[in-house]
């Protein structure tokens, strides 16, 4: 069976070695208590009929924002359930929003 490149630490080109030594930070509102804040309902800049047709389950959802808390926040055991969408097509940055979620 043959190796693919990219996929031995061996083959790594230099950027790809420098992604992986690179730590991420963490956000300053996930390094302390924090609450989930329901804002707008969302919406579309442009034919916001024809958006809410494609995405009936998801648009004119409340948005949300993590907003740090004085008291309590959530419950370390509660699991928050985190969408994207994306426009399916080129999102500069898009890779970067999901991989810091995960």
């Amino acid at each position: 069976m043959s190796q693919q490149p990219g996929r031995v630490a061996s083959v790594y080109s230099e950027v790809q070695t420098s992604r992986l030594n690179q730590s991420l930070p963490l956000p300053n509102v996930l390094q302390k208590p924090f609450t989930v804040k329901e804002g707008p309902n969302s919406s579309a800049a442009g034919n916001p009929d024809e958006i809410a047709k494609l995405f009936p389950n998801l648009f004119g959802q409340p948005s949300a924002s993590l907003v740090p808390s004085e008291t309590q926040g959530l419950n370390p055991d509660q699991k928050l359930r985190i969408g994207v969408v994306l426009s399916g097509g080129q999102a500069p940055g898009g890779h970067n929003v999901i991989s810091g979620i995960f």
